[in-house]
């Protein structure tokens, strides 16, 4: 297949399932937990400038731009709030797989079926759902995916002052909207140091210098700190433990519950298991109460690891120069490692929602090899390869085609907070007596109460026990 249709053909798969899935996304309405009070506190902001000044005040975070963000939103939305805030989150989507694709750089008929592979795998993967299901009026875990990548593309780019440039304004707009987003700058470096060029010696000076920045920022001058033990509920084990129970069971040992954190996030990624700290598969199985979603969320990813492994080994004992997937690989395990230390303080599938998209162009490293080799090994080799991928592939397909039906459920469930929440509110007496917040929530409950939610009560139940919910 010449290049160019190996492209086109991959963007085409591309441009498909970013828009099934951005159409799902379209009908989910607008979260009432922590979406509803920060669009009401920028209805109280007066502008833009100020909610960022307020935000540079808050403790263990520094967030002013995600604050800045969502009351730029609200202001340009005129109103239509849903069109404001979800469009512009399917934006961010769409934006997430073409920029997945484009650094792919597909140029055979092999590259372009590894590409397909990749993309079920993006979308497979457990933390993808992270990105869809976010509370928050913007989805700034997504919105860090889609800055790394814009680093990921500079770096493979042919360079030039302007990459630079726009390196040091991605790591600055990233750094200032989540921690997570000072991980543009190890983009940045692994990939210097792994030979794409596309972000000079200069350009890498210059991003450091600015993470320097973030740092003097966050703990000199304005003093954030870093979250506490008592920050939040997290997973150990084999169960959910509460601030008080963290605090007295790691309070005189910290440094073992920070270590088991980065370790659960790491192989939460390789393995799909432990999920948020928890190991699932394995409660269930103590409970003899395995659902088929576990064995094949798990089963597929050790398959897929393993073939991860066995690629690494193949690039470690060859005698020529590493390529352009192979590079692209190794930026991606710097992000791994550096996105799974930076979950010390409580582990969360959203943290590493960012590790799974790294995940998958791994994936396409990986397979391009297999595919590669199972070519020049013969026929024996190509079919035992064939058929081994052929389940492999359809587990990760399986994986991708449940995130329909998981949205469809956010999605219901949304709905029914929105129909319940006046009673809820007045009840905890937080429901507001003020014209102009009640304008806001009765746009948005009328908006959610309108939208065209398919009961998930009524789809077979099969569905929930391979797709969860």
């Amino acid at each position: 297949m010449p290049p160019a249709a190996s492209r086109a053909a991959v963007f085409v798969l591309a441009a498909v399932l970013a828009s099934a899935i951005g159409f799902d996304l379209w009908r989910v309405p607008v979260q009432v937990s922590d979406s509803l009070g920060e669009m009401l506190a920028a209805q109280e902001s007066p502008s833009v400038t100020q909610s960022f000044r307020n935000a540079l005040g808050a403790t263990s975070y520094l967030r002013p731009l995600r604050i800045a963000q969502i009351k730029a939103l609200f202001d340009l939305s005129q109103g239509n709030y849903r069109l404001a805030y979800r469009g512009f989150h399917v934006l961010l989507l769409v934006s997430l797989v073409l920029l997945f694709t484009r650094a792919l750089r597909v140029e055979s008929g092999v590259d372009a079926a590894a590409a397909a592979f990749a993309l079920t795998v993006l979308i497979g993967l457990h933390t993808f759902l992270g990105f869809l299901r976010e509370a928050f009026p913007i989805n700034h875990f997504l919105e860090i995916a889609v800055l790394t990548l814009v680093a990921v593309n500079l770096t493979l780019s042919r360079g030039g002052v302007w990459a630079d440039i726009l390196a040091a304004i991605t790591f600055t707009c990233a750094a200032l909207t989540l921690e997570s987003g000072v991980l543009v700058w190890v983009v940045i470096v692994a990939g210097r140091l792994c030979g794409c060029r596309g972000v000079s010696t200069r350009g890498v000076v210059l991003v450091t210098a600015l993470l320097g920045g973030y740092f003097l920022l966050r703990f000199w001058y304005l003093d954030t700190g870093l979250p506490s033990l008592t920050e939040r509920s997290t997973g150990f084990l084999l169960e959910r433990l509460e601030p008080s129970e963290i605090q007295k069971r790691f309070g005189d040992a910290p440094m073992v519950f920070y270590a088991y954190n980065v370790a659960a996030s790491l192989l939460s990624v390789l393995f799909s298991e432990p999920r948020e700290g928890v190991f699932v598969a394995v409660r269930a199985w103590m409970r003899d109460d395995v659902q088929p979603r576990e064995y094949l969320a798990v089963l597929s990813s050790i398959g897929l690891t393993a073939v991860m492994g066995w690629a690494a080994i193949r690039w470690w004992r060859q005698d020529q120069p590493l390529g352009r997937p192979e590079r692209l690989a190794l930026i991606a395990v710097a992000v791994l490692l550096a996105n799974a230390a930076l979950s010390f303080s409580y582990t969360k599938d959203d943290i590493v929602a960012l590790a799974g998209v790294f995940y998958a162009l791994v994936a396409y490293a990986a397979m391009r090899t297999l595919l590669t080799s199972a070519r020049a090994g013969g026929a024996v080799r190509a079919l035992v390869v064939s058929v081994g991928l052929l389940v492999l592939a359809s587990a990760w397909v399986m994986r991708a085609s449940g995130v329909h039906h998981v949205i469809s459920e956010h999605a219901f469930r949304t709905r029914n907070d929105w129909a319940e929440l006046p009673m809820a509110w007045q009840r905890e007496g937080r429901w507001p007596t003020r014209p102009e917040p009640l304008a806001v929530i009765e746009r948005l409950r009328n908006d959610a109460l309108d939208a065209p939610v398919p009961n998930p009560q009524l789809a077979p139940e099969w569905r929930s026990r391979w797709y969860g919910d």
